[in-house]
Parts: C-alpha cells; structure tokens; sequence
C-alpha cells in the first residue's frame, strides 16, 4: 500500500533569530500517477466517444465504441485500485485553509470518486443490456452478466449522459481551485500533486 504522502520540513533563520519550522505535503509518486493517469484516461474517452460523431464508416465507428468502452473499464479498475490505496482519504489539506474551503474540497473529490465508478458501470450496463459485446482493447471479451434488455439499456446510457455532463462540471471545479490555490493564494497546494514538484 503506497504511503498518501511524504512530507518536508523546511527550516529558515539565521544564527542570530529563531528558527521557523514549515512543513510541506507532497504526494508520493504512486498517487501522483493515479492522479494523472486518471485524468488521462478520463480525457481520452471524452475524446474518443466525441470523435465517434465523425466517423464516416459502421466500422470505424464500432472501433471507437470498443475503445471507449475498453478505456471506462480501465478507468473503473484503476479507481478501485486508487481505492486499495486509500484514495481521497490520503488527500490532506493545510490547516491553514478556511474550514468551510477544506469541506467543499472534501465533498469535490469524493463526488468525483463516486462518478469514477458509477460512471463505468453505467456505460457497462447499457452494453450489456443492448446485446453489445465489450471486447477489452480488443483482446478479452468481457462476459454478459446479465440478458438483453432493452429499457435498462436506455436507462443506463440517460443516466451515462447526464453523469458524464456532471463530471465534466465537478473536474472544471476541481481543476479551477488548483489554479486558484496555484496563481491566486501561492500556498503549493498544487505542487504537492504536480509530476516531479519539488519544494
């Protein structure tokens, strides 16, 4: 189990004056790759699923279904595995924050977590329920776990849509409080999640 964070300390003065002590979090390198590969992962099936609209053959279009799909179940997989870790109970905040910033904090990423999951098992349920095979990157057919049926597909892929409409929103906050914490307070809170950050 990867440890949620290393922390720095830092300390400044002078021989002549007292010395501070500041302490810095920073998250170890397994739960920045999470972070990140998440984020791209996430990224690539918007992108994906979006470019299907272009498609101009029956074919290409089942190619980009299959790796959308292939990229959802990744993503499931690898937040339970983020879960294994701890997931957001490994996210700490500064004591300097205002109570009410950590709480809004608190509930974004557990929101996020929670549609990381739902997410997947929605898009699963209505290629399950159509009939439609998930072919994993095209090398493991996953098994139906449940028949065809056609108003549960129609269901789960409504409720896929609005979930991934949510989830766009719930990362645009997410990333905006990043900058803001980044550009507006200079705190490094969002160091402590950037790829090879250094304090």
């Amino acid at each position: 189990m990867a440890r949620c964070v290393n922390t720095i300390a830092a300390s400044r003065g002078s021989a002549t004056a007292p010395q501070t002590t500041a302490k810095f979090e920073r998250y170890d390198g397994v739960m920045k790759a999470m972070h990140w590969a998440t984020l791209l992962l996430v990224a690539a099936a918007y992108a994906v699923i979006w470019s299907n609209s272009a498609a101009v053959t029956k074919e290409q279009s089942a190619v980009l279904v299959q790796v959308h799909r292939s990229l959802g179940v990744t993503v499931f997989v690898l937040t339970i595995a983020w879960h294994g870790g701890r997931g957001p109970s490994c996210l700490t905040f500064r004591p300097t924050l205002p109570a009410i910033q950590i709480m809004a904090a608190r509930a974004t990423q557990y929101l996020l977590y929670a549609l990381l999951l739902v997410q997947p098992i929605l898009g699963m349920l209505h290629s399950i329920a159509l009939g439609a095979r998930i072919d994993l990157f095209f090398v493991i057919e996953l098994p139906a776990i449940i028949g065809r049926d056609q108003v549960l597909s129609k269901i789960a892929i409504s409720a896929h849509e609005i979930v991934a409409n949510l989830m766009l929103f719930v990362v645009a906050v997410h990333a905006a409080a990043a900058l803001f914490h980044h550009l507006v307070r200079r705190d490094g809170v969002m160091n402590a999640m950037l790829p090879g950050a250094r304090f």
